[in-house]
């Protein structure tokens, strides 16, 4: 499999749009349907979040041990 350098850019600006995104659902959220609903409502973006920052390493340390062609 070949990996190209320009999917860990959009993997970093992913994760911090996402994390960004998920903490104005929760901050409005709580203004909008209260503190219980609002968590509720962020919590897939959270784990979203958390789930590309974790593919993003896993592909790295991939790429860096070998396992996975990295292109220039």
């Amino acid at each position: 499999m070949n990996v190209d350098r320009g999917v860990f850019p959009v993997l970093l600006l992913g994760t911090f749009a996402v994390a960004i995104l998920a903490f104005m659902v929760r901050g409005f959220g709580q203004l909008v349907v209260g503190r219980e609903i609002a968590q509720l409502l962020a919590a897939p973006l959270f784990a979203l979040g958390i789930g590309m920052a974790v593919l993003a390493f896993l592909l790295s340390v991939l790429v860096v041990s070998g396992l996975l062609d990295g292109s220039e």
